[in-house]
């Protein structure tokens, strides 16, 4: 088999039930290599942009309201056949119809709001991770919502900083976390990490 690249999303509605760092561990627990990872918040015209094969369908415009919501995760998985292994741990885009025990069935709201997103093809994966790396913008995010996650598992690579937030993550002091240029910083003072 094939080492493979695609591109995950972690959709609002699961970032706010702050399962993020579960479903890394669950990436990791399957095999992937988290290669990079950004939280964002998307506008209208990059959500618009990222979805527009669903332009004119019924369901476009409340999936752009969604997907501009609240913050997202994206994030680079790289593994063997990594584009199908990834769809079949989130598990059919209905959530009334994915199986037991996969990251739809766990932690999808509806089938608008499903929670994740996977590339449906390696090309799909080159397309989006390209998309996201051009227009996405970066948002706030609480330390302990996100950075602790990464802290926590001692996620490292040669991108990543040395993590020294206070409160919380005082305990995980000298963890590294994700950094690509332009992305997390730790602010000692308000305990925020700036993604």
């Amino acid at each position: 088999m094939a080492i493979e690249r695609t591109f995950s999303i972690i959709k609002p509605n699961a970032v706010a039930k702050n399962v993020i760092g579960s479903i890394f561990a669950r990436f990791e627990t399957a095999g992937f290599k988290i290669v990079g990872t950004k939280m964002l918040h998307l506008t209208v015209e990059q959500a618009r942009g990222f979805y527009a094969e669903h332009d004119g369908k019924p369901f476009f415009d409340g999936l752009v309201e969604f997907m501009t919501s609240g913050p997202i995760v994206v994030s680079v998985l790289e593994g063997e056949n990594a584009v199908q292994r990834h769809r079949d741990l989130l598990g059919a885009t209905n959530p009334a119809n994915a199986l037991a025990g996969t990251l739809r069935a766990d932690y999808a709201d509806s089938l608008t709001e499903n929670g994740t997103h996977g590339s449906d093809s390696v090309e799909s994966a080159a397309r989006e991770i390209a998309y996201s790396s051009a227009k996405a913008k970066c948002a706030r995010a609480p330390v302990n919502n996100f950075v602790n996650a990464a802290c926590k598992r001692g996620i490292r690579a040669p991108e990543f900083v040395q993590c020294s937030a206070p409160g919380r993550a005082a305990a995980h002091r000298g963890v590294s976390f994700f950094n690509p240029p332009g992305a997390i910083t730790c602010n000692n003072e308000a305990g925020i990490a700036y993604v």
